[in-house]
């Protein structure tokens, strides 16, 4: 697992929410009028700073954000978990695979409190599931192999990050809106509105 200095701030894919537009209105001798032009929607980063490994999470204000369908996964194999940082929604299943034909563990702990989540047995091609339901970071270790470390980040949009040692973040891609931010960091979770105007909105998280 790489220490929080060498994470780079991760960057999920956004949905974007375009305008949409009509179709024309038939002109006077039966030709179709041109449809109007869609209206200009800002792209924007939203970026700032917040305590070093805050998970942060952006979701439009008032509007439940979908899961993704399936679960997210993470595997064992070659005496390595795979991915070594892996991004799941709050509330997504996460399938903790063992795809070896050895015996591993699966501990994972909560980053920053240090409470253990579970600590489970993975026999060759077995799984285990577990869903996260708070945001925030999470460390897997295999018990049976000191070597096998991992990262789990646990946030509640798919539009998030998360702060580097100096407690620099930033998310692109993010439409002009009203949404909410909420930041996780020291075991709690802070939210606050933020307005998001092209081409950057600079945002602190205290």
């Amino acid at each position: 697992m790489k220490p929080l200095s060498t994470l780079r701030t991760l960057v999920l894919m956004s949905p974007v929410w375009l305008a949409a537009c009509g179709s024309g209105t038939p002109a006077p001798g039966g030709a179709p009028a041109a449809a109007p032009a869609p209206a200009a929607t800002t792209i924007a980063e939203v970026a700032g700073t917040a305590p070093r490994g805050a998970v942060i999470s952006l979701a439009p204000a008032g509007v439940a954000v979908a899961l993704p369908e399936g679960p997210a996964v993470m595997d064992q194999y070659s005496k390595q978990f795979v991915p070594n940082l892996l991004y799941v929604r709050v509330g997504q299943p996460v399938e903790f695979r063992n795809s070896e034909d050895m015996g591993h563990n699966v501990t994972v702990n909560r980053r920053g409190t240090g409470a253990e989540i579970f600590n489970v047995g993975t026999e060759p091609q077995q799984k285990h599931v577990h869903t996260f339901d708070r945001s925030g970071q999470y460390d897997v270790l295999c018990d049976l192999h000191p070597g096998m470390q991992a990262t789990v980040i646990a946030a509640t949009s798919p539009m998030a990050a998360v702060s580097d040692e100096t407690g620099r973040f930033a998310i692109a891609n993010v439409a002009a809106g009203t949404y909410t931010l909420s930041a996780t960091f020291e075991g709690r979770t802070v939210e606050q509105a933020v307005e998001v105007k092209g081409p950057r909105t600079e945002v602190t998280v205290k």
